[in-house]
């Protein structure tokens, strides 16, 4: 199926803040904010090192009350507002146009007011973790995000088939490209279910809080594969490059996404509207393996393929694509122990976080003009690597602490490195700074890349 209209190609005029560029952008800063203040929540809740003073007045005197919410709604922030707008929001909307040729987004303004929804529903989740306020605050949060998300999924997916080069086929496109149409694809699909539980949940009152709680439980299927979706996608695209090498086994590859993306979501929609909520639940062991596991294995055997036929070389961005790849076997294993499901979302949510620096390291310089620090990006590697490693095996304890305290040091080493490429003045990087193996659009147009006229 060809790709390519006449809209994707002439139509589209975008200038000021609707550049794909600066939406891009804005998600990337977001997720930059919501990771520091989740993992500083994080870390202070587990080392104890919350001001109980403040926390008592922030939550009107509850502040056991206040603790427990942070601790359950925690990895909810980091993926809702981190890991997935990061992942889709700003790689997807600053490169899926310079890996199309294409000169904008189909829907810019579509995809700004998506951000305005989820950066204004991340406030709003701040405020509702306060025990002071009803728990009506989250679910309109939560409405909000959903909406918004919604609105760059269909963004997302009407520039993969609308944007391209004319007569450009579907089956030529980069897998990144494909994975984030399928994301998007996903999130057309689920968002709208999503939120038609939350109006539920508002119309149907009681426990209003326990309830939201179990049905972020039961999205985790979904969630799973919304983060692993736009994260193979990133790692692919590392993997090509520093094995100089094409992805082996593309067509195997694309199709374990598709049946990650529709099957999974299909699955769950079908679910939620079957049973309701009040008989949901996380998905079974079979359905887990048959849909997340064993796509993600097809992903693994094409990657080693590639490794094992092309000439794999050091750098920051394949580094943190390996870790990636731990994460991910690590999780594989864990599906297949009984009750097991926990430990694969938290393995999936740190994978999700390996594939966004990977990425970061990947493109900054495609980005801003000049490439972060060797030094202090192993620095950052190596302190979350540690953090990750003691946080999966004792979440609770001296190890955990320990590992808390070495995760946020490596959010401020992160936090360092951001602040030095923004305040860096801009240099220009020759266009393809990654060597041969580098083959995709992007790497044929300047660092940092700029919009077509």
């Amino acid at each position: 199926m060809p790709t390519g209209t006449q809209f994707g190609a002439d139509a589209v005029q975008d200038a000021g803040a609707c550049r794909y560029r600066t939406i891009g952008m804005l998600y990337l800063v977001m997720a930059i904010v919501a990771g520091l203040v989740g993992g500083l929540l994080a870390v202070g809740l587990q080392a104890g090192l919350l001001p109980h003073a403040l926390v008592d007045a922030w939550a009107g005197g509850d502040t056991p009350g206040a603790m427990e919410r942070i601790a359950r709604r925690h990895g909810m922030m980091m993926v809702f507002f981190c890991a997935l707008p990061a992942l889709t929001g700003g790689f997807g909307n600053w490169f899926v146009p310079l890996l199309l040729r294409a000169r904008a987004l189909a829907l810019p303004r579509v995809a700004l007011a998506g951000w305005g929804l989820v950066a204004a529903s991340f406030v709003a989740v701040l405020a509702g973790l306060s025990p002071a306020l009803p728990a009506q605050v989250s679910l309109l949060a939560l409405l909000g995000w959903c909406l918004g998300m919604l609105m760059q999924g269909i963004c997302m997916v009407a520039t993969v088939l609308n944007m391209g080069p004319m007569g450009q086929r579907l089956r030529d496109l980069p897998l990144f490209v494909w994975a984030q149409g399928l994301a998007g694809m996903m999130a057309v699909m689920v968002m709208p279910v999503m939120a038609g539980g939350l109006t539920r949940i508002w119309l149907a009152g009681g426990d209003v809080s326990a309830h939201i709680d179990a049905l972020l439980h039961a999205f985790s299927g979904p969630e799973i594969a919304l983060l692993l979706l736009p994260s193979i996608g990133i790692v692919s695209q590392v993997v090509e490059t520093f094995c100089a090498r094409p992805l082996q086994m593309p067509r195997l590859v694309l199709g374990a996404l598709v049946v990650m993306s529709v099957g999974g979501s299909s699955v769950w929609v079908h679910d939620l509207l079957h049973g309701g909520l009040a008989h949901l639940a996380a998905p079974s062991a079979a359905v887990q393996l048959g849909l997340i596991v064993a796509p993600v294995l097809v992903v693994l055997v094409a990657w080693a393929q590639t490794v094992l036929l092309g000439h794999m070389r050091a750098s920051v961005p394949m580094e943190w694509a390996i870790g990636f790849v731990a994460l991910l076997l690590a999780g594989s294993v864990m599906s297949l122990r009984p009750g097991g499901m926990a430990d694969v979302h938290a393995a999936t949510l740190y994978a999700a976080v390996f594939a966004l620096f990977a990425g970061f390291y990947y493109w900054i310089g495609k980005m801003v003009g000049h490439v972060a620090p060797v030094g202090a990006s192993r620095l950052h590697f190596g302190l979350t690597v540690g953090g990750t490693v003691l946080s999966l095996m004792a979440f609770h304890g001296a190890l955990g602490v320990l590992g808390a305290v070495l995760m946020g040091l490596s959010v401020l080493v992160f936090a360092g490195i951001v602040v030095r490429a923004g305040l860096r003045p801009g240099s220009t990087l020759p266009d393809n700074y990654w060597g041969p193996g580098a083959r995709t659009a992007e790497w044929q147009a300047p660092s940092p890349a700029r919009e077509k006229a």
